[in-house]
């Protein structure tokens, strides 16, 4: 068996797990609880790299020591299991407090997993010396199964470590399963534990296959297709592993990039309705610098609107591509859109408001057409100079109100702000509601 379909098998592999494992290093840095995952995903890493043939004579020329790319793949391949195990049980949530936690679980809870994982990480190093060696590098069989199939040791240290590997996939998948099955779980949560589920059942086909096949050798029994269609079937339950395991635990990753986009979008898209009310009540603006002398000040007083028309183009730019604080932003642009809003309240006339309703019922406009005509009308007044209207406090409703979900005041307040810009529409009420 050639050494080239073993090595495009962990090539396969490598690449995406260590995109993984570059990706998520600035969040392990920074967060204990994103290290657990980063360790699981660089462990399988190693242990995958280790597969590839140059590897392996790598080490071999470094240690003098036979297989022993062999070894380590199979050491760090169960310290990957295991971190994976820890990391599924502290993400999983457990059974309502006067509840027996399932068998499963308490078999992988902390104690239980650190001394059967030593146990197995003991065991099967003990044995590696007494499987069959290949002497000198790796040159024409890469993969380590096939020259112990029939020798008793090497197939005892393989089935050791793949009924590990066994137990390990799929008590986690059991967990992600019974997560994914919690009425309470929903959105990327309940998806991520799904797509980790059957990656882990996947998982444990790879090592059901092997096992299976060196039990058969060891009974001098034929099974199914022979090597070709274990190294074939094995080798893509791991990629089919990995694969399903990589998407699961990104769903959530995906889930804030999401939200990051969406609050980005938000926050620009807020951006002419904000400008157009606090020009007009520049005092909700907190935490604006003062202006001080500059050389584009002779240029400000001499065309100011072009001035002021390129200061507003750089200022929307700077906005498109800060991706900074976006949640404060967006939820400050919010508040001062809003707190403009009152502060133009009462440039509105008393009648005003119920006037407009049912004009604009009558032209068929939408509700917030009313909001934005009563904003439109108060922005003109007030720069006009008019006085403010006297209105009692308990007559006054606001024009504008949002609650603490952020999308859904941008979906308040997105169709108030293009409304005030429907000219159609704000002179159609301008000419109904004229004499008000």
């Amino acid at each position: 068996m050639s050494s080239t379909s073993p090595d495009l098998y962990a090539w396969a592999v490598v690449a995406p797990l260590t995109a993984a494992v570059i990706w998520r290093t600035p969040a392990a840095i920074r967060s204990p609880q994103s290290r657990t995952l980063w360790l699981v995903f660089a462990a399988l890493d190693v242990s995958m790299i280790t597969r590839i043939s140059s590897v392996g004579d790598f080490l071999y020329d470094v240690t003098g020591i036979d297989d022993a790319a062999t070894l380590t793949k199979h050491l760090v391949g169960i310290i990957a299991v295991a971190g994976l195990l820890r990391w599924v049980t502290s993400v999983v949530p457990g059974r309502d407090e006067g509840q027996r936690e399932p068998t499963y679980r308490r078999v992988i809870s902390n104690r239980p997993r650190r001394i059967v994982t030593w146990g197995a990480i003991i065991v099967i190093t003990a044995i590696f010396p007494l499987s069959y060696r290949r002497v000198g590098p790796q040159a024409e069989d890469a993969d380590f199964i096939y020259q112990q199939a029939g020798h008793f040791w090497g197939s005892l240290h393989l089935i050791l470590f793949y009924a590990y590997l066994i137990f390990g996939m799929i008590c986690a998948s059991m967990m992600c399963s019974a997560a994914a099955r919690d009425p309470r779980a929903h959105g990327p949560f309940k998806v991520s534990m799904q797509g980790l589920a059957l990656g882990c059942a996947v998982g444990s086909v790879y090592g059901i296959l092997r096992s299976a096949f060196l039990i058969a050798r060891l009974a001098d029994k034929p099974f199914l297709g022979g090597p070709s269609f274990v190294d074939v079937g094995s080798n893509l339950a791991l990629i089919g592993c990995i694969a399903l395991v990589l998407m699961g635990s990104t769903v959530p990753a995906w889930e804030r990039m999401d939200a990051r986009m969406e609050a980005h979008a938000a926050v620009n898209d807020l951006r002419p309705m904000w400008v157009r009310l606090t020009q007009a009540a520049p005092e909700v603006v907190y935490g604006q610098p003062q202006p001080t002398p500059t050389p584009m000040s002779r240029f400000a007083r001499r065309a100011p609107r072009l001035h002021s028309r390129g200061r507003e183009f750089l200022a929307s730019l700077a906005d498109f591509w800060n991706w900074r604080n976006l949640d404060y932003r967006l939820r400050r642009r919010i508040t001062e859109i809003c707190d403009a809003a009152l502060q133009l309240q009462p440039y509105v006339a008393p009648s005003l408001r119920e006037e407009a309703e049912s004009t604009a019922k009558e032209l068929g406009l939408p509700e917030h057409a009313v909001s934005a005509y009563l904003l439109r009308t108060a922005i003109h007044r007030r720069r006009a100079g008019d006085a403010p209207y006297d209105v009692p406090p308990e007559a006054e409703s606001a024009i504008l109100k949002h609650g603490d979900d952020l999308q859904a005041a941008t979906r308040e307040l997105l169709p108030i702000g293009k409304a005030m810009e429907n000219r159609v529409a704000m002179s159609s009420l301008d000419r109904r509601l004229a004499n008000v």
